[in-house]
């Protein structure tokens, strides 16, 4: 499968990739992740300041700014694609999950699955087009993304704690899998063999589910 993949706040492509290289080596499966950056400058993400050039976010407060990066998200997508996938971390799960629910409404992508790492809740597509940001939640807006996911977040540390339960009450209960971890705001890889195991498990349950 081809993945399109978002970096969180403060981080960039190069990041994302380096920080999911040992949870895809596991996936295995000869699946492709193309990862691209956000157009929006920003600080280091708590962690990174010595290490990282150019960090990107994905949301702005300027609104004519936030409608230009979706609507590039968009043409991405559909110059660049087709993409079975999508995965996110973090703010960058937010703008997967936004993705997801554009393509439910307009059919623009066809994805099959998404894997979502302590992910943000989406900002609905449809009202930034008309120059108002909304962060949509279940209580509103109710199930919103009806395909395969993986949920993989932590309700641990000082770092957006619970960053990602949101979200998993957004998506098909029958469709989706979750592991909760105690490693905080990061993507288990090399911290825990325990914590790279579980997430793999919901990763490829969600990739098995979008094959039927």
């Amino acid at each position: 499968m081809r993945f399109l993949c978002f970096h969180g706040k403060g981080m960039n492509a190069q990041i994302f990739e380096k920080q999911t290289a040992r949870l895809r080596q596991a996936v295995g499966g000869g699946h492709e992740f193309i990862f691209i950056n956000g157009t929006i400058p920003t600080e280091p993400a708590p962690g990174l300041e010595s290490s990282i050039e150019m960090p990107r976010s994905w949301v702005s407060e300027d609104l004519t700014q936030q409608r230009a990066l979706h609507d590039g998200v968009v043409e991405f997508i559909m110059t660049q694609g087709p993409f079975d996938g999508l995965m996110g971390f973090s703010q960058g799960g937010g703008v997967a999950a936004s993705a997801l629910v554009e393509d439910a409404r307009h059919r623009a992508g066809h994805f099959k699955c998404a894997i979502f790492l302590c992910a943000a809740p989406p900002i609905d597509p449809g009202l930034i087009r008309i120059g108002v940001s909304r962060t949509m939640d279940v209580a509103t807006d109710g199930v919103v993304i009806n395909i395969p996911t993986a949920h993989i977040w932590s309700d641990a540390g000082d770092v957006c704690p619970g960053m990602g339960k949101q979200l998993v009450r957004m998506c098909n209960e029958d469709l989706r899998d979750e592991f909760v971890h105690q490693l905080g705001h990061d993507v288990p890889g090399s911290l825990s063999d325990e914590g790279l195991a579980g997430a793999v498990r919901v990763i490829e349950r969600a990739i098995e589910r979008a094959k039927c």
